[in-house]
């Protein structure tokens, strides 16, 4: 609004404004990640588990590796 106080000759025809959407969280990507991960791994081996994971969710495949290390120890 500013930018357009500053002129009055901006304030003649038209201009766009573009607004994009907030980014997810680093914390929601690895809930999603390790929520595919846990179904992941019920049914595949660890690598590609991880792989899909995050190629689902978008987390990092170094966070989810190690997760799926903690779960598998812990089965």
């Amino acid at each position: 609004m500013r930018w357009l106080s500053e002129d009055p000759n901006r304030s003649r025809g038209e201009f766009v404004l573009i607004v994009e959407g907030a980014a997810q969280s680093p914390a929601h990507l690895e809930d999603a990640g390790e929520r595919a991960l846990e179904v992941l791994l019920r049914e595949l081996p660890l690598k590609q588990s991880v792989q899909l994971a995050a190629q689902i969710s978008g987390a990092r495949k170094n966070a989810l590796y190690a997760r799926a290390l903690e779960l598998k120890r812990d089965a």
